[in-house]
């Protein structure tokens, strides 16, 4: 008799519609996505991964790509991204028109960081300009949202001599803070 009602309820069980499978995450083409979102101007710099973290804190996650370009504004309009520059801005001047021009200067291909908030189904696009680093890490940078302190995700950058700064989003805008030392 238990064996009958074990086999029914076995069977019942078997009847019943399978689970819905889980939805696939996306399998991240970095450069395909690059020359997609920003354009083929854009070319992943090999030395740099790909970072992946929730930067606006919308509860999506956000991908950050280092890339050189010989013109970084030119497709500007025709891919939707805003070119910005957060460190000169930090120093009173981050117009990315005239600030572009400064990386001419270095030694070396220009590097650039794109910003893709919610890389899986983007809406919005940054090329940072004239960031200095040598390695990039996620990093957390605390501040006041509404008077209130909290702790957002940063884009955590560190010069050869070890001089770290973060670049975050402030619900606003992407801002560099100098001598983040929680990150290191």
């Amino acid at each position: 008799m238990v064996v009958v009602a074990v086999s029914a309820a076995a069977a019942a069980a078997a009847q019943q519609a399978p689970a819905p499978a889980a939805q696939p995450t996306p399998a991240l083409d970095a450069q395909q996505l690059c020359a997609r979102e920003f354009g083929a101007q854009f070319k992943l710099d090999p030395k740099f991964p790909p970072l992946t973290a929730d930067l606006d804190a919308d509860g999506q996650e956000d991908l950050v790509l280092v890339a050189t370009a010989k013109n970084p504004l030119s497709g500007e309009l025709d891919y939707h991204y805003r070119a910005i520059d957060p460190y000169d801005a930090y120093f009173g001047f981050g117009d990315p028109k005239v600030t572009v021009q400064f990386s001419a200067t270095n030694a070396g291909a220009s590097r650039y960081l794109l910003v893709v908030h919610n890389w899986r189904a983007p809406k919005a696009k940054f090329v940072i300009l004239n960031l200095p680093f040598d390695s990039l890490s996620v990093g957390r940078v605390a501040m006041r949202i509404k008077g209130k302190k909290t702790t957002v995700n940063s884009i955590h950058a560190v010069e050869l001599g070890g001089f770290g700064a973060d670049v975050y989003w402030n619900g606003k805008k992407y801002k560099w803070e100098p001598g983040n030392t929680e990150n290191e």
